[in-house]
């Protein structure tokens, strides 16, 4: 059989408040993923290209890149353009990518759940961040996504440079790489890989869908979700892939790894 096409996939977080699971501003963290066939790198980037000169056009500021908070709560150069042009341009963003059958995976975790099961688990005083919960779930859909493709092709993870998280994710890829259970990453090759998100449009794409995500799922669990932010919630719908994780054996193997790491405790 034929190798499938290669996927690059991006990592972005939203809600990240580390291990203070209890920032009542920021109460659901959200990893989410977006899958890029290779042969959809380049066409999708000039494609995003083309969309900012349309919307903001030269000159930018240097350090012009696509948030989505500075789009819904504008700081700086955003600020100059009305809330429905920026509005838009979001909406025109992620049509983009609905545009060219692009998939978005993520995980949400409530921190305050988060908290309870780390304080029932292991006691108090044990901190983890959510984002190593979220990404093992995210991977293992993914693995799914892949394997169930024609010629199970492979992927490669790509993620903004946050050196708060890196070394964790960078140990969990390690780690389920070599894992003999269903959370092993068989069609994951190499190592993470980081990079400056200024210099990635589709990471900024992953931005803004992840941003969008998070919204539904703090709407979902019951906190307060602004008007203006809700707007942007029901254009990620046709880029959703839904999996079928399991967070026991998640939560099985954060068990299993904090014990490792803290033997006797």
């Amino acid at each position: 059989m034929l190798a499938g096409v290669m996927h690059l996939i991006y990592l972005d977080e939203s809600g990240n408040t580390g291990v203070d699971l209890h920032d009542s501003h920021q109460p659901v963290f959200v990893l989410g993923a977006l899958l890029v066939p290779e042969e959809r790198w380049l066409r999708l980037e000039t494609d995003l290209t083309a969309l900012v000169e349309r919307f903001f056009p030269t000159p930018r500021p240097d350090d012009f890149e696509l948030h989505a908070t500075e789009l819904i709560n504008p700081r700086g150069y955003f600020r100059q353009f009305a809330v429905a042009h920026r509005l838009e341009f979001y909406q025109a963003v992620l049509q983009i990518a609905t545009r060219h059958q692009l998939r978005f995976v993520y995980r949400s975790i409530v921190k305050k759940n988060f908290a309870r099961w780390l304080d029932n688990t292991f006691g108090p005083g044990v901190l983890i961040n959510p984002h190593i919960a979220a990404f093992s779930l995210v991977a293992q859909v993914i693995q799914e996504h892949l394997k169930s493709l024609p010629g199970a092709p492979l992927g490669i993870f790509i993620s903004d440079d946050n050196r708060e998280v890196t070394p964790d994710v960078e140990k969990s890829i390690r780690i389920l790489r070599r894992d003999s259970s269903k959370l092993r990453l068989g069609q994951i090759i190499e190592k993470g890989f980081f990079i400056d998100s200024r210099t990635s449009l589709p990471l900024q794409l992953c931005d803004l869908c992840t941003y969008a995500a998070r919204r539904r799922e703090e709407r979902t669990a019951g906190f307060p979700v602004k008007p203006l932010d809700q707007q942007c919630i029901p254009w990620l719908d046709s880029l959703v892939h839904r999996g079928n994780e399991s967070l026991i054996d998640v939560l099985a193997w954060l068990e299993s790894q904090q014990k490792k790491e803290r033997p006797g405790a």
